[in-house]
């Protein structure tokens, strides 16, 4: 059963303070520092805990609080992909797929083949240095640059309705889960879409300041994303167990529902103040981006530059010409 605060329909984005205490994101921080960048999934339900490691089950019982458990109509099989990141890096706009998929697909020349992407993906922070000013900025709706151009390519005789850029800074115990298929980035700088070129290369270093350590994952059904090992033993199952708060104490911060009606409890933002452009990078390949630039330009104000540099409120804001 899904909580009372999901219930009457599933968010498009939503995000909550206080999912871990301080201790499990330590914890959480020291596991995720030793094992790297791959990709793993693990299936769910969990039928032997003892064979799961603490992330993994970690991860489980958040999905648990969420109530997102695989029903009947999923054949009651859920796969996560999951995968850390300790750096704060400039990640450039994208929507997660199935990689090895959309790589076979590229090589087939099988271009008319729809990506497949998550049923939903997720953003667990858990330990962010103090000059670390990187959120997650979420574009609900879009799953490519070719859809943020079209947006601002209406009708002679309409205007476009803008585009909704959610900014959700990075914090300690936060969780960010939005729709699979929506368009994602991490700049750095913070400005870096505002900026003609950045000089210098980015401090990692210290830990305690230029940190960003997350783990990421998405939930699948059907199968499990194409060639990503599959209940990889990296880590023995703990002797104890990283501690998961109840969904009621967890802080809903935030929440867009899939009707567009916004229930924010954060601010809200109208696009006003003097006129800029935002050159939002682009990943992947042009079949990815489906748009031929690396780049693309969406109208945007110093209020968005600002929204950016936030150090704790989820943001909504809104691009329009």
């Amino acid at each position: 059963p899904i909580p009372s605060k999901l219930q009457n329909s599933q968010p498009e984005v939503v995000v909550f303070d206080n999912v871990l205490p301080k201790e499990g994101c330590d914890e959480l921080h020291q596991i995720a520092s030793k094992i790297g960048l791959g990709h793993r999934v693990f299936a769910r339900p969990v039928k032997d805990t003892a064979a799961r490691s603490n992330l993994e089950l970690t991860i489980h019982n958040i999905l648990s609080e969420l109530g997102d458990e695989p029903t009947r109509s999923d054949n009651d099989q859920q796969y996560v992909e999951y995968w850390t990141r300790q750096e704060w890096r400039h990640i450039e706009a994208h929507a997660d797929v199935d990689e090895n998929l959309a790589k076979e697909q590229d090589r087939e020349k099988s271009e008319d083949e729809p990506f497949r992407y998550p049923r939903h993906g997720h953003v667990l922070y858990l330990k962010i240095g103090s000059e670390v000013k990187g959120p997650t900025c979420v574009f609900p709706d879009h799953s490519s640059g070719g859809d943020l151009y079209k947006e601002f390519q209406p009708p002679s005789d309409t205007m476009s309705a803008g585009v909704d850029l959610i900014s959700v800074p990075a914090k300690d115990g936060r969780l960010l889960r939005f729709h699979g298929s929506a368009l994602h980035a991490v700049p750095r700088p913070t400005d870096i879409w505002f900026l003609p070129f950045v000089r210098g290369a980015p401090e990692y270093l210290p830990e305690e300041q230029w940190g960003r350590s997350v783990v990421l994952f998405n939930t699948w059904y059907g199968e499990p994303p194409k060639n990503v090992p599959m209940d990889d033993k990296w880590d023995k199952s703990p002797e104890s167990m990283t501690q998961v708060n109840g969904f009621l104490e967890w802080d809903e911060v935030y929440s867009l529902k899939g009707d567009k009606s916004s229930s924010t409890i954060e601010e809200t933002e109208s696009c006003v103040g003097r006129s800029k452009k935002a050159k939002v990078w682009l990943l992947g390949n042009e079949r990815r981006r489906s748009f031929p630039m690396r780049t693309i330009s969406l109208p945007a104000t110093e209020q968005v530059r600002d929204v950016l540099f936030h150090s704790s409120k989820v943001k909504q804001v809104k691009l329009r010409d």
